[in-house]
């Protein structure tokens, strides 16, 4: 059986999603308009505590997906799939890196409009405000590469349903799609991890000794 602390890891997944909503939340609070370049000068100068602690929230569940990922490379590795383990850890740190950059312009444009000596113009607020954009189409292309992965090791081993695993080509597929990658990214992942920790919560509490690999469970 595997000790309580080992299992408990996988509540970095639903820490993930709930640092992230509560941060997104804060960040995007307040009543300033964000649609001309003073509006946003405005938004910059007027929201700068909620800037913070919102991207405070989202740096940390950027930096629990890194802990996740080592939870599912343990758990892929412990299969014998040691490069799929490799790749969906490469993956969840480069999500954690790109997510934050996402946020991080935001922290630029509150200190630069409220603490900076050289005063923040209103086209250099709208230049911040639109730079997480790029970073955001960066972060489609590589959680499509963890789930991508995790999919081709879970239909070889049974790790996690067959159904899911689908279900997470299907997800990739639309990420890569940029028209309509935002909505996998923002809604679609956040829903798969939260499935992930609960079918590997559920497989550690029901049958803690069973292997990860059944017998006949990896793909011929």
């Amino acid at each position: 059986m595997k000790p309580r602390w080992e299992r408990s890891e996988l509540l970095t997944g639903p820490l993930v999603v709930l640092a992230w909503l509560i941060g997104v939340f804060a960040v995007e609070s307040g009543d300033e308009g964000r649609e001309t370049p003073a509006e946003l000068l405005a938004y910059f100068e007027n929201d700068e505590v909620s800037i913070y602690i919102g991207a405070v929230c989202f740096f940390a569940g950027s930096a629990a997906l890194i802990w996740f990922g080592g939870v599912l490379r343990t758990t892929i590795a412990a299969t014998g799939l040691d490069r799929l383990a490799s790749i969906v850890f490469g993956a969840a740190v480069a999500i954690s890196v790109l997510s934050m950059s996402l946020v991080a312009p935001n922290v630029s444009g509150a200190f630069a409009a409220n603490e900076s000596d050289s005063p923040l113009t209103p086209e250099a607020a709208q230049a911040l405000w639109i730079a997480g954009d790029g970073f955001f189409v960066a972060t489609e292309f590589a959680v499509a590469l963890l789930l991508v992965a995790a999919a081709i090791a879970a239909l070889t081993t049974r790790f996690l349903p067959a159904w899911l695993a689908w279900l997470s080509l299907l997800i990739a597929v639309v990420l890569v799609i940029p028209p309509i990658g935002w909505a996998a990214l923002i809604f679609a992942f956040p829903i798969w991890i939260l499935l992930v920790t609960y079918f590997l919560w559920r497989r550690a509490e029901t049958a803690p000794d069973r292997p990860l690999v059944e017998p006949g469970a990896q793909a011929r």
